[in-house]
């Protein structure tokens, strides 16, 4: 589900008669915990809910047919079923009832953890065989499918003489609709994601193909705008099935280079003149020991690393790296390693599910100058929790950076829930830091942000009015 079931969801509630004296924090606490002692019984029925049915889609036309049969224009004789799937699927969706069926889309891998309200019965996507890849070599631009994986646009792209210029925060090993429908966060040290993304083929909740943005050229215009705004929320506006990407040339060098640190002070120092300087790297990712051991089993390193990755002509890749030595001091040692994103996919697959197995509670955004701050503080939470702490990060251009602490503790509600509230208290006492978490979002009470998320509720009324794409749940 998504921010917007989950806020309508709340707010509803919270106007319940045993919920209405219980404050916001205390409530989402609950709901997020699934505490039957302090929630209603119809509202504990309601968060143990799954999908009627998973149902693997092979075509674009095998998505508008379901998204058909949730809206009621075609039967489920149109899927094209066997007798007996057929029965199975009628009789789960209790097809001829008065009720909304909902279309659900199956993430990949999920950073943190999910949406406070499951999907509520309905049909769950599973996008895996919509994994094409179309590269225009000329163009520079890919048009994938949603169940594409990362890790194969990436490899289809150096074959073919482009580079994705989009990398994940957190190496697993997501699909494209994670980005949508899940809470991967792909970060470049240009750009944001959003620069790379042209456009999206989808289809509405009346089975009408929807293009958002262009696919073909990165012409700023209204198609961006709806794009833009929608695109960590798509998947409860529209169901994806297609997105386009701009490409990069691939450099006829490209060089890893890891910069080790004794402390995260000399790092944010080396941070802060990296971003300050007009140097333009492909990526600057950061780690802890502990991290840094994860991806790469075996390594040696210090306390802190930062990951370049330097590319362009011989010569030039020669002057960049001598510049870059120059300009970060203070680091303890320096080595040319291999590109954690060149490995053999089964190797980062391999590596993705150990880090998949660490409770990452959110990610934290912050200034160059408040890296160290930040690093402490998170270190607190790993004291507090008695959880060991891995951390994982990417450096922006604009002199920002965002981090992902990964605690080595069971991923048990009550555990996520405690871990991310203290990673917000923490980030709320820190100057021109955010905290981006689908626990923070809850818990917000910014005035403008609740406006924000009020004005998208009316947008969704508008788009979704055959309530189909992911459908808000009203407790009763």
């Amino acid at each position: 589900m998504g921010l917007l079931v989950d806020t309508a969801f709340l707010d509803a509630a919270s106007t319940a008669p045993a919920l209405q004296d219980m404050l916001r924090p205390a409530l989402v606490e609950a709901l997020f915990t699934r505490n039957d002692r302090a929630l209603p019984p119809e509202l504990v029925a309601v968060l143990g809910r799954q999908p009627s049915v998973t149902v693997k889609a092979k075509s674009d036309v095998d998505v508008a047919k379901l998204v058909q049969v949730a809206n009621g224009q075609e039967s489920t004789v149109s899927l094209g079923l066997s007798a007996e799937d057929f029965h199975y699927v009628r009789r789960q969706l209790e097809v001829g009832k008065d009720r909304d069926i909902g279309i659900y889309l199956r993430p990949f891998a999920l950073t943190t953890h999910p949406w406070i309200v499951p999907p509520q019965g309905g049909i769950e996507i599973d996008v895996r065989d919509l994994s094409e890849i179309e590269i225009d070599e000329k163009g520079h631009r890919a048009v994938v499918g949603i169940g594409c994986r990362w890790k194969a646009l990436y490899d289809a792209a150096v074959q073919a003489g482009h580079i994705v210029p989009f990398f994940p925060v957190v190496p697993l090993d997501y699909g494209i609709v994670d980005a949508f429908a899940g809470d991967a966060l792909f970060e470049s040290y240009r750009a944001p994601f959003r620069r790379y993304l042209l456009g999206v083929r989808s289809f509405t909740s009346h089975g009408r193909k929807a293009r958002l943005g262009f696919e073909e050229v990165p012409n700023h215009g209204t198609g961006y705008d709806l794009l833009n705004l929608l695109q960590n929320s798509l998947t409860e506006f529209v169901v994806p099935v297609a997105a386009s990407f701009l490409l990069a040339p691939r450099p006829r060098v490209m060089k890893n280079i890891a910069f080790h640190y004794p402390d995260p002070a000399k790092l944010a120092e080396a941070l802060a003149k990296l971003t300050a300087s007009g140097r333009s790297p492909l990526y600057a990712n950061v780690y802890d020991a502990s991290a840094w051991q994860l991806l790469r089993p075996g390594a040696t390193g210090g306390p802190f690393t930062l990951e370049l990755g330097l590319a362009g002509a011989p010569t030039v890749v020669a002057v960049r790296e001598k510049g870059v030595e120059a300009l970060l001091a203070g680091f303890t040692a320096k080595e040319e390693i291999a590109s954690p994103y060149d490995v053999e996919a089964r190797s980062y697959t391999k590596n993705a599910e150990k880090i998949g197995r660490l409770l990452f509670p959110g990610y934290v955004l912050g200034p160059a100058k408040s890296f160290a701050d930040l690093v402490a503080k998170l270190k607190s939470v790993s004291q507090a929790e008695r959880a060991k702490m891995s951390l994982f990060g990417s450096v922006r251009a604009q002199g920002s950076f965002v981090l992902a602490p990964g605690f080595d503790t069971p991923k048990e509600r009550p555990k996520i829930y405690s871990v991310s509230h203290r990673v917000w208290d923490l980030v709320n006492a820190t100057p021109g830091s955010v905290y981006l978490s689908r626990l923070a979002h809850l818990w917000s009470e910014d005035r403008m942000y609740r406006e924000r998320l009020a004005w998208m509720q009316k947008l969704k009324s508008e788009i979704d009015s055959a309530k189909v794409v992911e459908p808000r749940v009203v407790p009763r």
